[in-house]
């Protein structure tokens, strides 16, 4: 038969061509018919078709055969395809059925044969076309060899309703393909129904047994009947069966087929995209699941739900399975049910599931509405294996705690809070946390001024510790938190929360921190996060890590001006929140750390007020500041019980109406005291604070409104500030008020007595009156000219006196030693100082004296009218001695107040406040009226009473004594007048003494220290002891503290393997250029001023410059030197002010230049240092453990080899750091425990680095601090720190100096420092005062410190300079000595040739056997420190 083909609708697309080949021998018969039959009949013939699997890939490669020859074999085990011919219409029809039925006619061209066309050409079996799925239909068409017994369309009525609905579905690919494989056979050679037998059995793909049986009418597989056998394909054939082949129980219905039969097909779809086809198709685990059906979903957009497939849609669905059959009666409100959803914020613990539960008890409890996550249920259907709740919407899972808690109006401000701060992703990403987050109104109840400064820009790490400390460091659900009386949790902050459930199920959060008090009402919601759960807080917490001090809060409460005034009063030490600088009157006052509450008044409080002058008159701005400190009360105390309500204890004190406070400027002034009031007519300032009694008027017109408050932490948590809009001046009242009523009855007094000695007068009446008159004049006269001579002879003494009085401890070690340190730091001149009131003084006085001991004498006599001599006994000169005294002390009362104040300025380097006795005055009549001028009064009464009974008494007897029998005592010569006026002096100061250091003491306290002369001496008693009370009273009293000696050497005692670097860190010489061309490129950069500068500073020292200076860089040198000239000339500026600046004002504006100098090494500001361990060596007194207890120093700042560049002595396994550190010698010399670990001992910090290894400091510096009067305490700050610095050293077998610089009032000191073994290798600490630029001059001349004044231009380039010598030598020749000593110090460890000794304090020293070296000599902390005088310390070696 030959085939007419059109090329261009054939795939002739290679050379090859299988496909083709193959349907033309399907048209090729290998024989010839006779005739085509006519018969409906149908007749078999073979073909020369032998199907095949088609080539996978076009070939260009010649067929492998003649391309007319049919190739044997193929996918019908090696039998050719079979052709059915029959007749039927007149027609011949091939290709039918066996019943004759279909085929084409002869003349159609192409006929395809596979199994899956020829399922699409047979209507009985429709259903299966209809679930074929694309998978099966290319099984069936590249299945070789397949006998298919597919059951037709009515057979699949047999399966289960919801099974049929699976099938139907895009997800049944599974069970199709298992029905297809129980359906299916596959054996050598294709099995049409002429082959089947009887009793024969088919094995299916699945493995099913097909047992078949031939019958006369039909033919059956097992239980189904082959009703349309033979159904030819061109890679098998087909048999139409009537049931399905399925065995019982192959089919199980799962929650899948339930949930696809229920709607809920989008719901299984995104299971399906996410892969968690496991959770829905098992029959084994019992899940409750939570469903949404197709209709919720068609309500949410595409937008509203994660991309499918994606890894969050997977977490939202695993959202919606909870294991276990949760039925309606096992629920309860409020439980949590844990889900399938494993979160990594929970360390892979499941997250769970909020259940509520209608409280309707009238109803069943399966018939209550319940609600899962928030969704409601609209009805359950009960599975095999599974629970299915038809949920309302999709649940989407917990997400991070910020966005949680974003809905919540509620909680903004602390979500603000959190967005300002670096802590959101700690929060937000730290695994397994409970966040207690409060409400808005919580930071209001904090306190504006807390909440003010938390909320600042400068406090993000207060801000940011606050927050964490509302972070659990686990996860505690509501049940867990109201189950148990008491928790205690870790945070995120580091320290604990400890939660309290009260008998009425009330919880409460105790911080660990914050004020007395302080805690918050839990309210368990159970907000569920990605990382755990939130609750929410009525108030915030603050943990011990934030300090709110006071100066934190009146930065706060916009008080920058108060907080200068504080400051320049000395108080600074309230701002920071510690306590009263050891030595000083509050330290003795305010010794255990007690809290203030400081009334602030705002910056615009001050805008009528001259500051100026303000903080000139440092008496007046100390008593501004004490009007409005409290002393803050503890609760207790006042007899008032704390609030148990945590929103109401945010105040630093109880603001009730009328309640009254002392301030610290109560003691010296009745109108000290504060006062609150209610307001009843300003709804938003409900408080107004005042002076009590100012006017009369209890604080009404002397007030000022609060504006708010903040309360501090410190000081045991009480205290705080106050805001307020006006200033409170310490309220003196008119002189007429204050001072009237005593006036005039003294005047009255006096007029009295005046009249009862004239009428009781005896003189004879023959004397004559202008005779008299004469002579009391000239005893007037010769009194006057008398005591001025002795002020003049005497003040020396007296100066000594009242020094050696009124100084600290260990100041002086006694008359001596204040004669010479006057000397030395005055001149001659300054044994005179003081000398003026009494000078002016002395006449009245004198004048006062005699005529009160004679009126006394003539008031003796008239009370004694009956008397029988007329000589006075010793008793009755006594007594007239002691009311002599009486009107004297009027006017000696405010001689000694000003000549004591002008004594004691000035020593021990303190400032020099008054310039002269009517500048003396004037002060104290603005401090404090005339009360402040007599201060005094009735401690020079107690001196001068029994001192002039004494005096006047001894003076008579001893003239007695000494006059010959016979004689009168008017005939004694000079000499015995002396004695006896000498003996007269020393009874009179055996009584006067102890009167008289009280009240030189109580003459020179600042204001408030003293509440009288009672108080003076119980304090002093209490403080230094009933001897202090004759201190003074001569060099065998004085008192002189041992640890407050300091070993001195010269600066040429230094070991010379160290002098030539200690030369080179000092050498600034020759730095500077000289030459003309330099400057001349100079003047182009700098303005006028600045070559000024530079001339001035050539003048000044010639030395600096040089001609030939090598590689310098003009522009770096101007760099360098312009910010030396910005410093020198706000130094200038300082210099001409008026204004009494502070040390923090210098560091502030004049010494920045010393950190432009540090270059290569490392500065690091305020860092804590540890303080050595004593040497045994000798006995020391009780009171020195006050001092040597003290354990670490902070130097203003400290210079610190970089770490980087001694890395190779820690970084690796075999560094010196970790030898050592695990050596056996170095664990036995007791570094094994935390506390003197060999780390800890390895660093001169008291904190340790963050990473292991060596830190090792050259320099440090000190800066003279306003509280400090002397400059030796910032002297012997420094040496603290050096000491540590070269006990370090020591301890590594590191010789090196180190240096150290005292900054005060714009002059800078120096010194050098470094280590020498005694005998037993005991440490001593040396110490030699940088005293000479010209090291070659003679040594003996060269015992003195040297001073660099920085408004002088050559000095402030001198120590710009040697600053930078210092940073390079620090990382240059310091370094090369520490690597060189830690190696050999390695070696001898090793070898066993070397020992280490522990140098830093571990532990308390006990008092019993505290024995210390001369070492802590140098490192006293006392106040009172004697230091090398500037221009003539003697030369003493350390020994």
């Amino acid at each position: 038969m030959a085939l007419s083909l059109d090329d261009g609708h054939l795939p002739l697309k290679d050379n090859v061509q299988e496909q083709l080949r193959q349907q033309l021998f399907y048209h090729l018969l290998n024989y010839t018919l006779p005739s085509l039959p006519a018969g409906s009949n149908p007749t078999t013939h073979t073909t020369l078709h032998y199907p095949r699997k088609p080539i996978d890939h076009p070939s260009k490669e010649p067929p492998p055969s003649p391309p007319w020859m049919p190739v044997p074999g193929g996918t019908l085990g090696g039998q050719p395809q079979r052709l059915r011919v029959s007749g039927r219409d007149d027609k011949s029809w091939v290709g039918v059925n066996a019943f004759g039925k279909g085929g084409v006619q002869t003349a159609k061209p192409l006929m395809n044969a596979t199994n899956a066309h020829v399922v699409a050409e047979h209507s009985p079996i429709s259903y299966f076309q209809k679930i074929l799925t694309p998978d099966i239909a290319k099984l069936l068409n590249s299945t070789s060899e397949l006998t298919l017994f597919l059951p037709v369309n009515d057979a699949w009525d047999a399966l289960d309703r919801y099974e049929r609905l699976y099938l139907e579905s895009e997800f049944a690919a599974d069970d199709l393909s298992r029905i297809l494989n129980m359906h299916a056979v596959i054996e050598k050679g294709v099995r049409w129904t002429d082959s089947f037998e009887s009793g024969s059995k088919l094995t299916t793909i699945d493995g099913t047994k097909l047992e078949v049986a031939v019958g006369p009418d039909n033919t059956t597989i097992s239980s189904a009947t082959i009703i349309h056998p033979d159904i030819y394909a061109s890679n098998g054939v087909l048999h139409l069966v009537d049931k399905l082949l399925v065995p019982p129980g192959a089919l199980k219905l799962t929650p899948e087929k339930y949930l696809l039969a229920l709607n809920c097909t989008s719901f299984v779809s995104l299971i399906h995209s996410v892969g968690l086809t496991h959770l829905i198709n098992g029959t084994d685990s019992k899940f409750t699941i939570l469903a949404p059906r197709d209709d919720v979903f068609s309500l949410f957009g595409s937008g509203d739900l994660p991309e499918r497939g994606s890894e969050e849609l997977k977490r939202l669905l695993q959202y919606h399975f909870i294991p276990g059959r949760w039925t309606r009666k096992k629920l309860e409100n409020g439980m949590l049910l844990e889900t399938v959803l494993q979160e990594a914020g929970l360390d892979g613990g499941r997250q769970v599931m909020s259940v509520e539960v209608s409280a309707d008890e009238k109803k069943k409890p399966s018939d209550r509405s319940v609600r899962f996550g928030g969704a409601g249920t609209i009805g359950d259907v009960e599975v095999d294996s599974a629970l299915i709740y038809f949920v309302s919407r999709p649940l989407t899972p917990p997400s991070d705690s910020l966005q949680t808690a974003l809905p919540f109006l509620e909680l903004s401000s602390f979500l603000a809070a959190v967005s300002s701060t670096a802590q959101s992703d700690t929060l937000r990403t730290t695994p397994r946390t409970s966040l207690l987050i409060p409400h808005n109104p919580a930071f209001k109840r904090l306190g504006l001024l807390v909440s003010a400064h938390l909320l600042a820009p400068s406090s993000k790490q207060d801000l940011g510790n606050v927050l964490l400390h509302h972070a659990l460091d686990t996860v505690e659900y509501a049940r867990t938190l109201q189950n148990g009386s008491q928790h205690t949790f870790a945070t995120l902050e580091g320290s604990d929360l400890q939660l309290n459930r009260l008998a009425n199920g009330t919880i409460y959060a105790s911080a660990s921190g914050g004020w007395a008090g302080m805690k918050a009402e839990v309210y368990p919601h159970d907000l569920l996060t990605q990382t755990g759960v939130i609750h929410e807080l009525s108030d915030i917490l603050i943990p011990r890590s934030v300090q709110l001090t006071v100066g934190k809060l009146v930065k706060a409460a916009k008080g920058s001006t108060m907080a200068n005034m504080v400051t320049k009063a000395g108080f600074e030490w309230i701002l920071d929140g510690t306590k009263p600088p050891e030595g000083s009157p509050m330290a003795e006052l305010y010794s255990k750390g007690v809290g203030w509450t400081l009334l602030c008044p705002t910056d615009d409080a001050f805008k009528e007020y001259n500051l100026t002058e303000l903080y000139a008159n440092t008496d007046a701005l100390q008593a501004i500041v004490a009007q409005h400190l409290i002393l803050s009360p503890d609760p207790h105390d006042q007899g008032v019980a704390p609030d148990d309500d945590p929103l109401n204890n945010n105040r630093p004190v109880f603001m009730e109406d009328s309640i009254t406070y002392s301030t610290l400027h109560s003691p010296s002034s009745p109108y000290g005291d504060i006062i609150f009031r209610r307001r009843d007519d300003d709804k938003e300032h409900e408080y107004a604070v005042g002076i009590k009694g100012a006017r009369g008027t209890d604080g009404e017109a002397d007030w000022a409104r609060v504006l708010s408050w903040g309360r501090s932490t410190t000081g045991g948590g009480t205290g705080g500030v106050i805001q307020i809009d006006r200033l409170l001046k310490p309220y003196h009242p008119p002189w007429s008020r204050e001072y009237g009523a005593p006036t005039i009855v003294g005047v009255v007094g006096f007029v009295l007595i005046c009249l009862f000695f004239y009428g009781s007068s005896d003189t004879p009446k023959t004397e004559n009156a202008q005779d008299s008159a004469i002579e009391s004049a000239k005893s007037f006269i010769a009194g006057g000219f008398g005591g001025m001579s002795a002020v003049l002879v005497g003040h020396p003494f007296d100066l000594t006196k009242t020094r050696l009085q009124t100084a600290g401890p260990g100041t002086y070690t006694g008359a001596i030693d204040v004669v010479k340190k006057t000397l030395a730091r005055d001149g001659v001149t300054g044994l005179y100082r003081g000398m003026v009131p009494p000078l002016l003084g002395i006449t009245p006085i004198f004048a006062i004296s005699f005529w009160a001991y004679d009126a006394s004498k003539k008031l003796i006599f008239a009370a004694t009218p009956n008397r029988t001599s007329q000589a006075l006994t010793i008793p009755e000169l006594a007594a007239a001695g002691f009311l002599s005294a009486v009107p004297t002390t009027l006017v000696t009362a405010p001689v000694e107040r000003a000549k004591v104040l002008l004594q004691v300025q000035g020593q021990g380097g303190s400032e020099r406040k008054y310039k002269g006795v009517i500048d003396v005055m004037k002060h104290l009549y603005k401090e404090g009226g005339m009360r402040s001028i007599f201060r005094g009064t009735g401690a020079t009464l107690a001196r001068d009473g029994p001192g002039s009974a004494a005096y006047f008494a001894a003076y008579e007897v001893t003239k007695k004594a000494l006059t010959p029998a016979g004689s009168s005592p008017a005939e004694l010569n000079l000499g015995a007048i002396i004695i006896a006026g000498g003996t007269a002096g020393v009874a009179m100061w055996t009584l006067a003494i102890p009167p008289d250091v009280l009240k030189s003491r109580l003459q020179s306290a600042p204001t408030g220290t003293y509440s009288g002369f009672m108080d003076c001496a119980r304090k002093t008693i209490a403080q230094d002891g009933v001897k202090a009370l004759w201190r003074g009273f001569g060099p065998a009293m004085a008192r002189a503290f041992p640890a407050n000696a300091a070993t001195f050497v010269s600066y040429f005692d230094l070991p010379g393997d160290m002098k030539p670097d200690v030369d080179r860190v000092f050498d600034v010489s020759g730095r500077l250029p000289s030459s003309s061309k330099e400057y001349k490129v100079l003047a182009q950069l700098a303005p006028p001023a600045f070559l000024d500068f530079i001339a001035q500073a050539n003048r000044g020292c010639p030395s600096l410059f040089r001609a030939n200076v090598k590689s310098i860089d003009i522009h770096e040198l101007y760099m360098n030197l312009s910010v030396v000239f910005s410093a020198w000339r706000r130094l200038q500026q300082m210099r001409k002010s008026r204004e009494n600046y502070s040390e923090a004002d210098f560091v502030a504006n004049v010494y920045s230049f010393r950190n432009f100098a540090i270059q290569k090494s490392t500065q690091r500001l305020h860092c804590t240092i540890s303080l050595p361990q004593p040497i045994l060596r000798r006995k020391i007194e009780t009171a020195a453990m006050r001092i040597l207890g003290t354990k670490t120093a902070v130097p203003d700042a400290t210079i610190f080899v970089p770490a980087s560049s001694v890395r190779c002595l820690s970084h690796s396994a075999k560094s010196p750091f970790k030898v050592l550190k695990n050596h056996p010698n170095i664990l036995k010399s007791g570094c094994s425990s935390k506390g003197s670990s060999f780390r800890y001992q390895s660093t001169p910090r008291t904190n340790l680095p963050d990473a292991p290894g060596f830190e090792f400091a050259s320099c440090f510096w000190e800066d003279k601090k306003p509280v400090h009067q002397l400059l030796e305490d910032a002297y012997r700050q420094n040496r603290m720190s050096t000491a540590s610095a070269v006990r370090h050293l020591h301890s590594l077998h590191i010789s090196a100096p180190i240096f150290g610089l005292v900054w005060a009032s714009g002059t800078v000191r120096a010194h050098v420092d470094w280590c020498q073994s005694e005998q037993g290798n005991l440490p001593t600490v040396l110490s030699a005062p940088y005293s000479t630029e010209a090291p070659s001059l003679n040594p003996v001349d060269n015992d003195f410190f040297h001073e660099w004044h920085l408004d002088d231009p050559a000095d402030i380039i001198k120590v710009y300079l040697f600053i930078r010598n210092l940073d390079e030598w620090t990382t240059e020749g310091f370094r090369e000595r520490i690597i060189k000593g830690v190696e050999k110090f390695t070696e001898n460890i090793l070898t066993d040739t070397g020992a280490f000794q522990p140098w830093k304090r571990v532990g308390e020293l006990p008092l019993a056997t505290l024995i210390v070296h001369n070492e802590n000599d140098n490192l006293s902390l006392s106040t009172q420190s004697t230091s090398p005088p500037k221009h003539k310390a003697k030369r003493r070696l350390g020994r």
